[in-house]
Protein backbone atom coordinates (compact mmCIF):
# COMPACT_ATOMS: atom_id res chain seq x y z
CA UNK A 1 0.00 0.00 0.00
CA UNK A 2 2.88 2.41 0.79
CA UNK A 3 4.38 1.78 -2.67
CA UNK A 4 1.06 2.85 -4.23
CA UNK A 5 1.05 6.03 -2.14
CA UNK A 6 4.63 6.87 -3.10
CA UNK A 7 3.78 6.31 -6.78
CA UNK A 8 0.71 8.53 -6.37
CA UNK A 9 2.84 11.22 -4.70
CA UNK A 10 5.29 11.12 -7.61
CA UNK A 11 2.45 11.39 -10.12
CA UNK A 12 0.74 14.29 -8.31
CA UNK A 13 3.84 16.32 -7.39
CA UNK A 14 4.47 17.82 -10.87
CA UNK A 15 0.85 18.92 -11.32
CA UNK A 16 0.35 22.68 -11.61
CA UNK A 17 -3.28 22.70 -10.50
CA UNK A 18 -4.20 25.13 -7.75
CA UNK A 19 -5.41 23.21 -4.68
CA UNK A 20 -8.90 23.98 -3.41
CA UNK A 21 -9.23 26.45 -0.54
CA UNK A 22 -9.89 23.60 1.92
CA UNK A 23 -8.44 20.44 0.33
CA UNK A 24 -8.92 18.47 3.54
CA UNK A 25 -12.67 19.10 3.64
CA UNK A 26 -14.56 16.16 2.14
CA UNK A 27 -17.59 16.65 -0.08
CA UNK A 28 -20.92 16.66 1.72
CA UNK A 29 -21.67 13.05 0.65
CA UNK A 30 -18.31 11.70 1.93
CA UNK A 31 -17.63 10.40 5.42
CA UNK A 32 -15.28 12.54 7.54
CA UNK A 33 -11.62 11.81 6.96
CA UNK A 34 -9.69 10.09 9.72
CA UNK A 35 -6.41 12.00 9.18
CA UNK A 36 -5.80 15.65 10.05
CA UNK A 37 -2.73 17.69 9.08
CA UNK A 38 -1.78 20.62 11.32
CA UNK A 39 1.05 22.96 10.30
CA UNK A 40 2.42 25.85 12.35
CA UNK A 41 5.01 28.25 10.89
CA UNK A 42 6.69 30.57 13.37
CA UNK A 43 10.10 32.19 13.61
CA UNK A 44 11.38 30.52 10.45
CA UNK A 45 10.47 27.04 11.71
CA UNK A 46 7.74 24.61 10.66
CA UNK A 47 6.05 22.15 12.97
CA UNK A 48 3.92 19.54 11.23
CA UNK A 49 1.64 17.15 13.08
CA UNK A 50 -0.39 14.35 11.52
CA UNK A 51 -3.16 12.95 13.71
CA UNK A 52 -5.69 10.20 13.23
CA UNK A 53 -9.19 9.89 14.68
CA UNK A 54 -11.91 7.65 13.31
CA UNK A 55 -15.45 6.81 14.42
CA UNK A 56 -14.68 3.15 13.67
CA UNK A 57 -11.52 1.05 13.67
CA UNK A 58 -9.82 1.36 10.27
CA UNK A 59 -6.47 0.96 8.61
CA UNK A 60 -4.74 4.05 7.22
CA UNK A 61 -1.52 4.60 5.32
CA UNK A 62 0.21 7.84 4.45
CA UNK A 63 3.15 9.52 2.78
CA UNK A 64 4.11 12.87 4.30
CA UNK A 65 6.66 15.18 2.64
CA UNK A 66 7.88 18.43 4.21
CA UNK A 67 9.99 20.75 2.06
CA UNK A 68 11.64 23.89 3.44
CA UNK A 69 15.39 24.49 3.49
CA UNK A 70 15.61 20.67 3.21
CA UNK A 71 13.19 17.83 2.44
CA UNK A 72 11.97 15.23 4.92
CA UNK A 73 9.67 12.30 4.23
CA UNK A 74 7.74 9.97 6.50
CA UNK A 75 5.70 7.00 5.31
CA UNK A 76 3.61 4.79 7.51
CA UNK A 77 0.56 2.67 8.00
CA UNK A 78 -1.38 1.83 11.13
CA UNK A 79 -4.69 0.63 12.46
CA UNK A 80 -6.69 3.39 14.18
CA UNK A 81 -8.79 2.35 17.16
CA UNK A 82 -12.38 3.60 17.16
CA UNK A 83 -12.80 6.96 18.88
CA UNK A 84 -9.16 7.26 19.97
CA UNK A 85 -7.02 10.14 18.70
CA UNK A 86 -3.43 9.20 17.81
CA UNK A 87 -0.47 11.35 16.77
CA UNK A 88 1.01 9.54 13.76
CA UNK A 89 3.87 11.91 12.94
CA UNK A 90 5.47 15.10 14.22
CA UNK A 91 8.13 16.84 12.12
CA UNK A 92 10.07 20.06 12.73
CA UNK A 93 12.28 21.79 10.19
CA UNK A 94 13.55 25.17 9.06
CA UNK A 95 10.94 26.72 6.79
CA UNK A 96 13.02 28.81 4.37
CA UNK A 97 11.40 31.38 2.07
CA UNK A 98 9.06 28.85 0.44
CA UNK A 99 7.82 25.69 2.09
CA UNK A 100 5.42 22.91 1.26
CA UNK A 101 3.78 20.15 3.26
CA UNK A 102 2.15 17.41 1.19
CA UNK A 103 0.19 14.46 2.56
CA UNK A 104 -1.02 11.58 0.41
CA UNK A 105 -3.32 9.36 2.47
CA UNK A 106 -5.42 6.27 2.01
CA UNK A 107 -8.02 5.06 4.45
CA UNK A 108 -9.39 1.54 4.40
CA UNK A 109 -12.39 1.47 2.09
CA UNK A 110 -11.75 4.95 0.59
CA UNK A 111 -9.91 6.42 -2.37
CA UNK A 112 -6.52 8.09 -1.74
CA UNK A 113 -6.55 11.83 -1.15
CA UNK A 114 -4.06 14.68 -0.85
CA UNK A 115 -3.79 17.57 1.62
CA UNK A 116 -1.28 20.39 1.01
CA UNK A 117 -0.13 23.41 2.98
CA UNK A 118 2.29 26.20 2.04
CA UNK A 119 3.39 27.21 -1.44
CA UNK A 120 3.61 23.71 -2.96
CA UNK A 121 4.57 25.20 -6.34
CA UNK A 122 4.93 22.87 -9.30
CA UNK A 123 8.44 21.47 -9.54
Amino acid sequence: MIAKLVALLAAVAPAAAVPPAHPETPAMSEAPRALTLDVAAQGGMLEVRLTGLSERARGVSYSLEVTGTSTSRHHGSTQLAAGTQAVLSTMRTSAGADWCVRLIAEEEGSAPYEITRGTCAAG
